[in-house]
């Protein structure tokens, strides 16, 4: 009998029953998790384990495209326990990714199987890090919340394949000698008393801890580093660097901050500087519309720069590249480079004379060669187990104006001549940048040491990762020119454009990328969405002033109310001197459809026949006395209820509008654009869309005073959410798009 999809999913991929059940609603990402699992079955010595479970789920959701014939055998792998940890896993991709065919040894020893690191060996090297930092250690205290993360990091890079959760033990006891014991309230008192002074040493500690893998191509000579300091007076000087060939999303407002902030709590200064090398993509648009995302987020430059600005410097560096036997001209069609750096392979060019490679490389820039004739390759080691080292391209043709520099050139640098060599112009101290680039360390360090450069001191950080959010540019590109939403501003995607749009603030966005922090936890961590939303509900909670609105109107008449009349309504009930506004009570109102049931049930909060609610502000409740239904289509259309005066306190609150004072709107209620949590993780990603990502509703009803709003203004309607004044709107009719809800998971609270 053919096991329950289910109970795979739970049993041998180790999901919760509430996850499972979310993964069977995803066809495609359920195929390929029973196909992992059952063939991990097939195998007599397989025992389902926690780790194994992520393990299978990672083959089934992370191996790249490109070894993808290798799944089998990675399944078979952790099947026999020979691979039992993430980082033996990750070893194992990047094995395959290099090597056609497996060498069982060789594979098993790149992996690290059958190493085993003791205990002794681990508590040797806790002791030795821990106690050359000891000093560092006791000024930071329990109260560094970064603290044990970053020396067992420190233990993990010297014990690639120890066990994590004894490391995690040897470091907090060994923490506890140190330190000694955690006390809370002495923790907090003397966090207090030293509040100054600990945040000061924390800094510094952050800034002195960001220095990555060691090269010894990265350190400067003493005549460089003066030069350097003649320049800086000594100052951090950090650059937020954006190709300008697309829209800013999220993830780059880590990245912004990141840098302004390093240097300004450093007293440093930090550039804003477009990495404009490649012509074909980047357009001026781009380059105003971030420049107004930095703005808006609040950070000023240093100073604007251009990578094209730098070309004339960059071109003569090349030359000097060349003459030092260190550069040489290709003239072999681009793929067939790709497959010799693939296979080791050293081009026949690469022996060419200094002299005729210079000739060549004059004759790019003049325009002798057409597009992909011909490039500029550095001479670094085509032997090199890096692949960014096996003679990368400095220099392409592109027969295109640039929209800063005009038609000046038609040889542009590539990023891995440009980006160092610009950071070492402009004196950068600290070049951050995403773990993804760790991969070209070495080539950035090979190319300024060649030319005898300035270093700059480059670390990585974990990229960010939000649930149900797509984040690859290429991917999100894909979603605008395939029609699958309304542009880069469309306020699901994580664009800053459309999170502005959306109604996001940039105080949410800052306060959100202070909260997830820099890590080197990896480029796989996935931060929860309902941490931004916890964000912007806090912004919005203090700025958004409140008022009465029904998304779904169900008309009410009010039998015994005497002529109109008006009250004042706070606009932050909270603090009632900020403000108000005017409603009118009448016999003719408004509430929320789903504020109504036909028949009435004991968890039920809102209106039904013969039930008392309260209204909002107002000083009476009513009872329902009758309903009424469409005779074509079955739907209640009307409720007739009375005045109730009694001293009772009723079940439910409900907001409502009356018919003086409403307006018709548009609103706009957006839910999350994917359904997975990890959308980037699954192949047929598109099949992953939610279709119920956005919901327009025509005839919404906002009170008149509404009208005057302005594009972004922002308001919490009551019981209902909170909400932003769309772009599309006019004088006339306001489109409202949803921020988010009021409550985490729930469209609207109890009445």
């Amino acid at each position: 009998m053919e096991a329950n999809p289910k109970s795979v999913i739970i049993d041998i991929i180790g999901l919760s029953a509430q996850k499972a059940e979310e993964t069977l609603r995803n066809q495609a990402l359920t195929a390929k998790l029973l196909s992992v699992a059952n063939s991990a079955k097939s195998f007599p010595q397989f025992s389902p384990s926690t780790s194994s479970g992520k393990l299978l789920y990672s083959i089934a959701t992370s191996v790249p495209e490109s070894i993808d014939t290798f799944k089998p055998f990675l399944i078979e792998q952790v099947a026999i326990n020979n691979i039992k940890s993430a980082p033996q896993l990750e070893a194992a991709i990047e094995y395959l990714k290099k090597n056609k065919k497996v060498e069982q040894e060789e594979f098993l020893r790149f992996c690290g199987v059958g190493v085993e690191v003791t205990t002794e060996q681990i508590q040797a090297t806790v002791n030795e890090i821990l106690d050359n930092d000891a000093e560092t250690i006791r000024k930071l205290g329990w109260e560094n919340k970064g603290l044990v993360g970053n020396l067992i990091g420190k233990v993990k890079q010297v014990h690639k394949w120890g066990n994590p959760n004894t490391i995690k033990e040897l470091v907090e006891a060994k923490l506890l000698t140190i330190l000694g014991p955690k006390v809370e309230g002495e923790a907090q008192k003397a966090k207090k008393k030293e509040k100054v002074t600990l945040v000061e040493e924390t800094k510094k500690e952050k800034l002195s801890t960001c220095i990555g893998r060691e090269l010894k191509s990265a350190v400067n000579t003493e005549e460089q580093m003066k030069k350097h300091l003649a320049f800086t007076g000594g100052k951090v000087m950090t650059r937020f660097p954006p190709e300008p060939n697309g829209y800013l999303h999220i993830g780059h407002a880590k990245a912004m901050r990141f840098s302004f902030t390093m240097a300004a709590e450093n007293g440093g200064h930090c550039y804003l500087r477009f990495d404009d090398t490649n012509p074909e993509k980047e357009t001026g648009e781009f380059i105003e519309n971030i420049k107004r995302n930095v703005a808006w987020l609040g950070y000023t430059p240093w100073k604007i720069t251009h990578a094209s600005e730098y070309f004339p410097e960059m071109y003569e560096l090349a030359l000097e590249l060349i003459r030092r036997d260190k550069a040489y001209v290709d003239e072999q069609p681009w793929a067939l480079i790709k497959e010799q750096r693939f296979n080791q392979i050293d081009s026949p060019y690469r022996n060419t004379s200094p002299e005729v490679n210079l000739e060549k490389f004059d004759k790019m820039k003049r325009g002798y060669y057409a597009e992909g004739e011909a490039c500029l390759r550095m001479k670094i080691d085509m032997k090199h187990p890096n692949p960014c080292m096996r003679d990368p391209v400095a220099y392409r043709i592109k027969y295109l104006p640039h929209p800063h520099v005009g038609d000046k050139w038609c040889v542009y640098p590539t990023y891995d001549m440009e980006h160092c060599i610009v950071d070492s112009i402009e004196n950068i101290t600290h070049s951050l940048c995403t773990l993804e680039f760790e991969i070209r360390r070495d080539s950035y360090y090979w190319l300024v040491e060649a030319l005898d450069l300035y270093k700059a001191s480059v670390w990585e950080y974990s990229r960010l990762n939000i649930t149900h959010v797509m984040m690859s540019k290429r991917k999100l590109q894909a979603l605008v020119e395939g029609k699958l939403v309304k542009g880069w501003d469309d306020p699901r995607l994580p664009t800053l454009n459309g999170l502005k749009r959306r109604g996001y603030t940039s105080e949410a966005i800052n306060e959100f990328v202070d909260l997830v922090g820099v890590t080197r936890r990896g480029n796989e961590n996935i931060i929860s969405i309902k941490l931004l939303e916890h964000c912007i509900r806090k912004d919005l909670n203090e700025r958004a002033p409140r008022t009465l609105a029904v998304i779904e109107p169900l008309s009410v008449t009010i039998a015994g109310l005497t002529s109109p009349q008006t009250i004042s309504v706070p606009r932050f009930p909270q603090n009632p001197e900020k403000g108000s506004y005017t409603v009118t009570i009448t016999s003719n109102i408004f509430i929320e459809r789903s504020d109504f049931h036909e028949a009435d049930d004991p968890s039920f909060f809102g209106l039904a026949p013969g039930k008392i609610v309260g209204l909002k502000y107002l000083p009476f409740k009513i009872r329902c006395v009758r309903f009424e239904k469409d005779n074509r289509t079955g739907v209640v259309s009307r409720l007739d209820c009375e005045v109730v005066n009694d001293e009772t306190k009723p079940k439910g609150v409900l907001h409502w509008i009356s018919y003086e004072d409403s307006v018709p709107c548009e609103v706009r209620l957006y839910d999350y654009l994917f359904l997975s949590e990890n959308p980037a993780a699954i192949e047929d990603w598109k099949s992953d869309l939610n279709p119920n990502s956005l919901q327009s509703i025509e005839g919404a009803l906002i009170n008149k005073d509404l009208l005057d709003a302005q594009h972004e203004d922002k308001f919490q309607f009551e019981r209902v959410g909170y909400f932003s004044v769309d772009y599309d709107s006019t004088n006339e009719k306001k489109v409202f798009n949803r921020v988010v809800t009021l409550l985490e998971g729930k469209k609207k609270p109890k009445a």
